[in-house]
Parts: C-alpha cells; structure tokens; sequence
C-alpha cells in the first residue's frame, strides 16, 4: 500500500476498477466458461480506472495481485461482519448464534457480486487460497469467539475443533448456496444451519 494520500488513492480507483469489471462479469455457473479471467486485463482495469497501463504495474506486478488484493479486501469485510457479531454475542447471546453468523454472512455475499464471480472462476488458484488463508483464519477466531460466549465450559481444543470444522462446512454450504442462486439458495442456507446447529450442540454440549 502506497505512503502518500494521491498514490493511496490511484492504487484504490484500480482495485475499485477492478471489483467493477469482475461485478459485471457475472458468477456461479456464467464463470466456469471463463467469463472473469476474460474480462479482468490489465488493459481493461486501466481504462475502467482512467489510468495509464503503465500505473497499474507500478502498483501490481501483474493480473495475479490485482485477483489477490481483491480477495483480500473481500475476505477483510467478511472478517469485520464476523466479528461484529462475535462481539454481538458476547454481550447479549442469542438463540441460534450460527444461524445469525450464517445469514451476516449470506448478507455479505449478495452484496459483493465481485466476490462471487472471483470465487467461483478459475482466478481462483491454490495461490490465491493461500493468500487469502491468513484472514480467514481471522474469520475462525471470531467464530470461536461467538461458540464460547454460548459454550463457556467447553474445552480450548474443543472450541478451536468445532470453530474450525464451521468454517470449513459452512464455507461449502455458501459457495453451493450462491452457485446455485445468486441470492442464495434458501433451502440449503436453511438446512445448512440446522446442521451446524445440530453438530454445535452435539459436540460442545
């Protein structure tokens, strides 16, 4: 990230630029034909953006840093959303805290169409995965957060097990829900937090 306010906000307007192509790129099933990596070019950012090519490789080394600077941010919005209601939790506990950490984040989604149409193209690389993979890590200590606050007696091996087997289910349960219906599945969002509900309890008492 550029020191100076100007080159602070130029880096900005190419990853806005960015996000913007990759919204109207469409996802779930319009990117497997390709869709998103046709779209997003260097070329493309720079006009979208009102830049010199030249600009964008001053600020990224190539396409792949643009794809994982976007990531990021995503993934930083969805770790605020997850926190928020940790701390939510903490203070006032709810009746079904998954059921609300699912639909903050089935909010989250469809209001980041550049996200989906990112997620489920092939830009989506084991680089770009980990990349990303320390903020979601972020995402599992919220989560934990939100089980202990309901959970108080459980064990820290227990609650570091159960918030990571959540994240990884409940990650497959949105891109599923999403690739289905860009506004999410309602059937498998339900189901989906009956079942982490179910294996919460189960597991943690």
């Amino acid at each position: 990230m550029p020191r100076q306010q100007r080159s602070r906000q130029k880096h900005e307007r190419i990853l806005d630029a960015a996000d913007a192509l990759l919204a109207g790129a469409g996802d779930g099933a319009a990117t497997a034909t390709g869709a998103a990596a046709a779209t997003l070019t260097t070329t493309r950012i720079a006009e979208q953006a009102g830049v010199a090519v030249g600009s964008v490789y001053s600020y990224f080394a190539d396409k792949e840093a643009i794809v994982e600077a976007i990531a990021l941010r995503h993934w930083q919005r969805f770790g605020d959303l997850v926190a928020a209601s940790a701390e939510a939790e903490e203070q006032a506990p709810s009746d079904d805290p998954l059921a609300a950490v699912i639909d903050t984040l089935a909010a989250g989604f469809r209001g980041q169409p550049a996200f989906r149409a990112l997620w489920y193209s092939e830009l989506r690389t084991e680089r770009l995965r980990e990349a990303t993979r320390p903020v979601r890590d972020e995402v599992g200590a919220s989560l934990r957060r939100v089980l202990k606050a309901h959970w108080p007696g459980a064990s820290r091996q227990q609650l570091d097990t159960a918030a990571r087997m959540i994240v990884l289910v409940g990650d497959g349960i949105l891109r599923e829900a999403f690739r289905i219906d860009p506004d999410g599945d309602p059937t498998l969002l339900r189901e989906g937090r009956s079942m982490l509900r179910a294996y919460a309890e189960q597991t943690l008492g």
